[in-house]
């Protein structure tokens, strides 16, 4: 799809007014990164955002597929997105579009969380991002904390 079908929903995005880099107000009292989940496996998504709680992060909301995880991030600015690689009907790319998608309008940090870590998914990543952390499913609360404390120190 070329960039300039990039959509959301049912309407056409405005290019002439991107999101803000900034943190809104909320997550710049709280000095921690507003957190956007996008994961289909509900039980899986419950479990991140519990975990996320328990460790005093904020979030957005949770998404169960690409294009509401596109349209929150849009709504929501979150400065961070915990995103499953396997959306549905298994890896084919759309996640990582999404991601794509949502950094067009904002400079957005991403942790993958995966059960498919073998070299093409890896790879698919890398080529797209790599600087954005890949944790193995099922992903301890620790690891996943640590790895956002590293991301945001002043969280």
């Amino acid at each position: 799809m070329p960039a300039d079908a990039l959509h959301c929903g049912k309407k056409e995005p405005e290019r002439k007014s991107p999101l803000p880099q900034s943190r809104d107000d909320k997550a710049a009292v709280s000095g921690k990164p507003r957190i956007l989940i996008i994961e289909d496996e509900f039980f899986v998504a419950w479990n991140v955002q519990s975990t996320l709680r328990d460790l005093n992060f904020d979030f957005c909301e949770i998404a169960s597929d690409a294009e509401s995880g596109i349209d929150i991030a849009i709504r929501h600015r979150p400065e961070l997105l915990v995103v499953d690689l396997n959306l549905g009907d298994g890896p084919d790319g759309v996640e990582v579009e999404a991601v794509r998608r949502i950094r067009e309008y904002r400079d957005v940090a991403v942790i993958f969380v995966t059960a498919y870590t073998d070299e093409a998914n890896l790879g698919r990543i890398r080529q797209f991002a790599p600087e954005a952390p890949i944790l193995s499913k099922p992903v301890s609360p620790d690891l996943l904390g640590r790895t956002i404390r590293e991301m945001f120190p002043a969280s």
